[in-house]
C-alpha cells in the first residue's frame, strides 16, 4: 500500500471543480483509494464523498492507495494536487517543514476584524460580483411519500429524472463553453458528475429495492 501525506494548495480548497478533477483522475486507476481529513474518510472515486471532507486551503490529507497500479496512482495524484487541480500555479511540496514566519500585518488586521451581526462570510467559488435580493433560508417540513408504487415504476422514475437532469446540465455546460466561461462550465460539469456518483446511486438503488420511492 502507498500512502501520501499532502497539503491542499487551492485558495478555495476542495470545492466542486477541483474535487471533480481529482475524482476524474482517481477513476482511471484500478486501485482502491481512500482520503482521510482528520477523522473524516472519503472514497476518492466518489465526488460526494470527497466534498464531505470539507478540505480547505492548508488542510492536511492522508491518501491511502492499495492495488496493482498504486505506484502510478500515487505519483499522478500527488502531482495533480500540488499543481492545484486545475486552479493556480504548480507548487512544490517542501521536503522539510519551514520555520514559522510572522504573517504580514495587513493580513493579521484583516483576520482579526470581528464579523458584524448582519454580515455573512463565505468562500468564493467563482470570480465576479453578484447583485440581487437576499433571501433567508428557513427549514420547512415537506410531506414525502416514501413508499413507491412498485420496483419497476420506481426504477423508471429514477432513470427519467436522471436523463432530464443530464440534458439540462449538459445544455447549461455547453452554453457556458460557447460564451468562453470555462470556470462556470466546470461547475455544471461537476454537477453532471454527481449524477454518476457511485455512493449516491448505490444508496438510491438500495432504497428502491426496499420499496422506497425514488
Amino acid at each position: 500500500m502507498k500512502q501520501l501525506d499532502i497539503t491542499i494548495q487551492n485558495e478555495t480548497g476542495l470545492h466542486a471543480r477541483p474535487a471533480k478533477t481529482l475524482v476524474n483522475l482517481v477513476k482511471q486507476f484500478k486501485s482502491d483509494i481512500i482520503i482521510w481529513h482528520g477523522e473524516k474518510k472519503a472514497n476518492a472515486k466518489s465526488l460526494i464523498s470527497v466534498l464531505t471532507l470539507g478540505a480547505s486551503k492548508g488542510s492536511q490529507l492522508r491518501i491511502e492507495i492499495k492495488g496493482e497500479d498504486e505506484e502510478t496512482a500515487a505519483a499522478e495524484i500527488e502531482a495533480a494536487i500540488l499543481s492545484g487541480l486545475g486552479e493556480g500555479e504548480p507548487i512544490r511540496e517542501p521536503q522539510t517543514k519551514p520555520s514559522a514566519s510572522p504573517a504580514p500585518k495587513e493580513i493579521l488586521l484583516e483576520e482579526s476584524k470581528p464579523v458584524k451581526a448582519n454580515m455573512l462570510k463565505g468562500v468564493g467559488a467563482a470570480p465576479g460580483i453578484a447583485i440581487g435580493p437576499v433571501y433567508q433560508f428557513q427549514h420547512q417540513e415537506i410531506p414525502i411519500n416514501e413508499m413507491s408504487d412498485g420496483l419497476i415504476l420506481g426504477w423508471e422514475s429514477l432513470q427519467d429524472a436522471l436523463a432530464r437532469a443530464r440534458e439540462q446540465l449538459s445544455k447549461l455546460n455547453h452554453q457556458m463553453i460557447e460564451r468562453g466561461l470555462k470556470a462556470e462550465a466546470a461547475i455544471f460539469d461537476a454537477h453532471l458528475g454527481l449524477l454518476e456518483d457511485p455512493e449516491l446511486t448505490e444508496t438510491v438503488h438500495e432504497r428502491i429495492q426496499k420499496g422506497q420511492d425514488a
